[in-house]
């Protein structure tokens, strides 16, 4: 939807751009978040350096609000930009020809040819800042925003909400501020569940032995999983694609949970094939390195790997004849009720 047919845009004569002084949205009581009285007396720090748990409802809600805040004030700082386009900057390469005192900070082209393609540069760049706004503006989160506020202008009886021209936060500050305290929150959790995992896996009675002959008693479709006599090792065969590794249980400095390392099972232990030499630095390269479920549903994703097409481009091969050798978890959490699923990219396009 063109912007001239979507929804008129008031922006304030400002002398500075925004990146100096940027516009106040008003904002309905529901939405806002309180600013920090300085007066008001420190509340007591907590006992326990720990986070607080937060609805992840809400906190979607919060990042797209002030995701929405953050694009229309990168909207409005790009039409500060555009406003400078016509005529100064893209006719900037003739200003040392027609103001000489110019001449000293540019330089005159020496040629019709230097000035044409100074020109043609100049011109190119403008449609690219063009370009970059009607894309930012048509955006499907952008979208969202228009709807909303043609809402709100129907329910003021089609007058215009007008700003007071001043924005008091760098929303997009705030943006990467809450996302970078998710991700921790996020890291935080993982590494809780992860060591709950490890402490059922060492209680559990047989270690991680049991799950390798429940695995090998399973009879799952293109791979079989051979115990052996070994106290620190096992097999694992994919019969179809000629694949056999050897897997070995080495200390990872927890008592009782060992990670795992692949090898190949070839008589001299160097892969065979360049394709064995990519899965083997794939799967020595995995996250989780402890857990024999992930192991597995990785190494059963190779069981077809001369008929997997990349996830990225669709392909079985790309155009150094390379398979997609890399494999990604299709969920970034893993289910413990469920066998993980994986996706095939190649190393071109990751």
């Amino acid at each position: 939807m063109a912007a001239s047919s979507r929804l008129p845009i008031v922006v304030p004569k400002m002398e500075h751009s925004p990146s100096v002084k940027v516009n106040e949205l008003e904002i309905d009581k529901d939405t806002t978040m309180a600013e920090p009285n300085p007066t008001a007396a420190p509340s007591a720090a907590p006992e326990d350096d720990v986070d607080p748990v937060i609805d992840p409802e809400l906190l979607e809600t919060e990042l797209q609000l002030v995701s929405s805040l953050a694009k229309l004030q990168k909207l409005e700082e790009m039409i500060h930009q555009l406003r400078t386009l016509l005529p100064e900057r893209l006719l900037e390469p003739l200003a040392p020809i027609v103001h000489p005192k110019a001449a000293a900070a540019i330089g005159i082209p020496n040629s019709p040819q230097a000035l044409h393609q100074r020109l043609s540069q100049s011109a190119c760049d403008g449609v690219r800042e063009v370009e970059d706004f009607k894309a930012l503006w048509r955006s499907e989160e952008m979208k969202a925003v228009w709807e909303r506020i043609d809402t709100l202008i129907n329910e003021n009886a089609g007058r215009l909400l007008q700003s007071n021209g001043m924005w008091q936060c760098d929303y997009n500050q705030i943006l990467q501020d809450i996302a970078q305290h998710d991700n921790h929150r996020k890291e935080q959790q993982r590494k809780a569940k992860e060591e709950q995992e490890r402490a059922q896996l060492q209680s559990a009675e047989g270690g991680w032995k049991a799950i390798v002959d429940n695995y090998a008693q399973a009879g799952i479709p293109g791979m079989r999983v051979i115990p052996t006599k070994s106290d620190s090792s096992f097999g694992v065969l994919l019969p179809k694609v000629g694949l056999a590794f050897k897997v070995n249980a080495v200390s990872s400095g927890q008592e009782g949970v060992p990670e795992f390392n692949v090898s190949s099972k070839s008589p001299s232990g160097e892969p065979s094939s360049r394709v064995e030499t990519a899965v083997l630095a794939c799967l020595n390269a995995r996250p989780r390195k402890w857990d024999l479920k992930f192991l597995f549903g990785m190494i059963s994703s190779y069981s077809n790997i001369f008929q997997t097409t990349c996830t990225r481009c669709g392909k079985m091969q790309d155009q150094a004849a390379n398979l997609p050798t890399l494999r990604r978890p299709k969920t970034k959490e893993p289910q413990t009720d469920q066998p993980p699923t994986f996706e095939a990219y190649h190393a071109t396009c990751i």
